[in-house]
């Protein structure tokens, strides 16, 4: 068996100011950010008895920084992995976006997608490729990344496409959790989506 915890990065200043962003070294982690990556060390410590091997992050700052917190708590290694970037932003990189209005517009016309914006199919091939890696090791990990790449995972597994899986919402330093017992991604089971507190049943599936 093979665990994997994808941890969407805390909260930064993109979100607070709604911001959709892809750049590397901008929006650092909000003082608020920071106690929510706190608070995920303390979560994630009710299943140190999955013996974590190391912690695999998005170099992007906002992900990195809630890395090296979960690092320091956790006294794991960081590796930075650039399949967990965010989503290839295009023109809406640094912009103010309503999310659901836009993709109720590309969903009703395709011809709405914004320029250079990653196609789903693009997102979920690289987060399948790294999962699929993760599982060749057979080693439980810990992975920071961020909203779309996750959720593009939950949607591959679930069998639907990206205006289909458009409820499926991510908090911000939420767990969503992969139990996978042979190298199928498709076969993994999700223990959680989005979760923020490891529940006594959350972790009933996880010893068992």
């Amino acid at each position: 068996m093979t665990v994997i915890v994808f941890i969407r990065h805390a909260q930064s200043n993109a979100n607070t100011q709604q911001i959709l962003s892809d750049d590397i070294n901008s929006y650092p982690l909000t003082d608020e950010g920071q106690r929510q990556a706190k608070r995920a060390v303390d979560e994630v410590r009710k299943i140190i008895f999955l013996n974590f091997s190391k912690i695999y992050t998005s170099p992007i700052l906002r992900a990195y920084q809630t890395a090296s917190i979960l690092s320091e708590g956790l006294n794991l290694v960081t590796v930075i992995d650039d399949r967990l970037k965010e989503r290839r932003l295009g023109e809406l990189n640094n912009k103010k976006v309503n999310m659901i209005e836009l993709m109720k517009k590309i969903a009703e016309n395709r011809s709405n997608t914004p320029k250079d914006l990653e196609s789903w199919d693009e997102l979920t091939k690289r987060i399948i490729n790294f999962t699929e890696t993760i599982l060749s090791t057979r080693e439980n990990v810990i992975v920071v990344s961020h909203h779309d790449p996750i959720k593009s995972l939950i949607t591959y597994i679930l069998d639907l496409d990206e205006f289909s899986g458009l409820g499926v919402i991510l908090p911000n330093a939420s767990m969503t959790i992969l139990k996978c017992f042979n190298q199928n991604v498709k076969d993994c089971r999700l223990v959680s989506i989005g979760a923020l507190t490891l529940t006594n049943e959350i972790l009933m599936k996880l010893k068992f």
